[in-house]
């Protein structure tokens, strides 16, 4: 990878946090506008700050495909999206069961390490050994993903992932 490439995915990291930590409030500040409460979220649950890492990142790799092209572009995209989303709720979760509360600063580390290793997966995937059908399944992630999101800020499911605190 050379050190244009491995400079993108840094900056799309600290691109992701920034935009996730402002994101945290543009649902409040749009006056409650759905159309934003599609892409950030809408109330304190799990679920929906698990948005905080996805629509960033999905922003910054659509703006970032036209500055890198080859390697397994779409791969590292769906990592980045996959592991951020999945680290959320794993480390929350971990760690609140066993403290048996929340805790600001530790939601905090867990959305900051959910985007570093999403970015990190990231990045060594996209010098992998190139093999064209992981990319075109994941285009096919990150649509289901997209669509998983869309769906469940509408009709969310009667689980904890997506009661409010």
């Amino acid at each position: 990878m050379t050190k244009k490439q491995s400079l993108i995915f840094s900056v799309g990291a600290v691109f992701t946090m920034l935009l996730g930590t402002v994101g945290h409030f543009f649902y409040e500040w749009s006056g409650e506008n759905p159309v934003i409460g599609i892409f950030f979220p809408i109330n304190e649950s799990v679920w929906e700050h698990m948005k905080l890492t996805l629509f960033p990142t999905a922003l910054y790799f659509g703006a970032a495909s036209l500055k890198i092209r080859g390697g397994n572009y779409a791969l590292s995209a769906f990592i980045a999206l996959a592991v951020s989303a999945a680290l959320i709720p794993l480390l929350f979760y971990s760690y609140t069961g066993i403290v048996g509360r929340s805790l600001l600063p530790v939601d905090i580390a867990v959305f900051v390490i959910a985007i570093l290793a999403g970015y990190a997966f990231a990045y060594f995937s996209y010098n992998a050994r190139k093999l064209p059908f992981l990319n075109a399944i994941a285009v096919i992630g990150i649509v289901a993903i997209a669509v998983c999101f869309f769906t469940f800020t509408l009709c969310p499911p009667d689980s904890i992932l997506f009661k409010e605190p």
